[in-house]
């Protein structure tokens, strides 16, 4: 689990980060021989929304075949219950007049909350770091950056009216739009589909999440694409390097372990 914290923290953070701003990334050739180059191509792969080219990048061979069995071997048979409930909110996001349906149902949610949404982004500092203190899955070098991400999206959410009907209006077309992308409407369905089919979805819904946090003036893109690594110190199998991203107009950076298993660079676990 630590593989992945170090990983996905550097390049994505929050749980969720192509160097030197290059318009034309996703389609320049990296070279995943090298520590550094292993690290960007991943970055490149989350900007992409390929989970399945991301999964094969921060596992080795063994581990990702392990993932794909236990894919399998975890396709249960979902309860009636279930079904309904996932078809039903599949049917509610897909609907003509999605859009205006779901508005109403949150507008009134959305006037509650304003009056609070202060007092508990004030509460939010300490609860954050409170949390991440005590969290052993966070590498302890980690802890600080991570922590001060989670201020700065505080403090971005403290000085925006986030909870405006033009910015919510935006965020419910996106996940609106992604749904419909998804072509999926019942459980039968996913529970019918290959890991490599289901990999497809996920990514689909990755592209969608960008999508709905970009309502609120956040470019998960922009983070990537501002992503520098420098000071790769490598040594026999192991590596380390210090990689550097801008977030919500701050500048980031922390240093990143890596290991060369089966000929192949991953994050340290």
């Amino acid at each position: 689990m630590k593989q992945k914290i170090q990983l996905f923290v550097a390049v994505a953070l929050i749980a969720l980060l192509q160097a030197c701003g290059d318009k034309d990334a996703s389609k320049t050739e990296i070279n995943t021989n090298s520590p550094d180059g292993a690290l960007m191509s991943m970055v490149q792969s989350l900007k992409n929304n390929d989970v399945n080219a991301i999964m094969k990048l921060s596992l080795t061979d063994e581990e990702y075949n392990k993932a794909v069995s236990e894919f399998e071997n975890k396709k249960g048979n979902p309860s009636e219950s279930d079904k309904a409930q996932f078809a039903q909110t599949m049917q509610m996001l897909t609907s003509e007049g999605a859009v205006d349906q779901i508005m109403a149902m949150v507008t009134p949610q959305l006037e509650q909350i304003k009056p609070q949404l202060s007092m508990a982004l004030m509460m939010g500092k300490g609860m954050v770091a409170q949390g991440v203190q005590s969290n052993s899955e966070i590498p302890e070098d980690q802890k600080e950056t991570v922590i001060n991400v989670a201020n700065a999206m505080i403090d971005f959410l403290s000085k925006n009216d986030v909870l405006s009907e033009e910015i919510t209006r935006k965020a419910v077309t996106a996940a609106v739009d992604t749904a419909k992308s998804l072509n999926v409407s019942s459980l039968d369905e996913l529970q019918a589909m290959s890991f490599d089919q289901a990999m497809g979805k996920a990514g689909v819904v990755l592209g969608g999440f960008k999508n709905v946090i970009g309502a609120y003036g956040i470019s998960i893109d922009d983070m990537l694409d501002s992503i520098e690594v420098s000071d790769v110190q490598e040594n026999g199998d192991s590596a380390t390097m210090k990689v550097a991203y801008e977030f919500l107009g701050q500048t980031f950076s922390q240093n990143v372990e890596m290991v060369k298993l089966n000929d192949k660079w991953t994050a340290k676990k």
